[in-house]
């Protein structure tokens, strides 16, 4: 009985490798409304497992939702056209790709398969405007209005953090994640 016990609790152990945590914020910005929408990611740390995934960017009011999206290398994203007129989607940064237009309820898919910031852009609209930023990490959140954001599911280790936003820069960031005390780190856009 003891044995069965010891390797159950051995075997539970090992399929359950240390317990991951978080690191959670805020965005400092020298004007309210740019605190939102950052995108704050781990910029080295321990490697990552990469998995392909699908996304959506919606186009709905005559604007890109969300307006910044970001993703992994490799992922796709659909843009679907939700509004009663047609749109299209193009981008003249990294691929530079053109999906063309199509009508409402309607989707078009494109994997990205270099990092960087694409621009999503539409022919038909020229104000819609829209940032997906590619990484080479599974470890990324965006602000919300208040400027808070919340990364999930890190390792213990040692990080760099690094900041995406569309107007503002911030310096790299540093934070030590511990299993079981979660980081808290405010963060400076100029």
């Amino acid at each position: 009985m003891f044995q069965r016990l010891a390797f159950l609790v051995l075997t539970s152990f090992l399929a359950f490798p240390a317990l991951a945590d978080s690191v959670s914020g805020s965005i400092q910005a020298p004007v309210p409304k740019f605190r939102a929408n950052a995108i704050v990611f781990v910029k080295q740390g321990p490697p990552a497992p990469a998995a392909k995934k699908t996304v959506t960017m919606d186009q709905k009011g005559l604007v890109f939702v969300p307006r910044v999206l970001p993703i992994q290398r490799d992922w796709t994203v659909e843009f679907l056209n939700s509004d009663p007129v047609a749109h299209n989607v193009f981008t003249v940064d990294g691929e530079k790709y053109d999906l063309g237009t199509w009508p409402q309820g309607q989707k078009k898919a494109h994997v990205f398969s270099k990092t960087g910031t694409y621009r999503q852009l539409c022919r038909v609209h020229d104000d819609m405007i829209a940032f997906i930023v590619v990484l080479d990490t599974p470890w990324f959140a965006v602000s919300d209005k208040a400027g808070n954001f919340k990364l999930d599911g890190l390792p213990p280790g040692n990080y760099t953090l690094g900041v995406w936003h569309e107007k503002l820069k911030s310096a790299d960031v540093q934070v030590t994640v511990a299993a079981g005390q979660p980081a808290k780190v405010d963060i400076k856009l100029q």
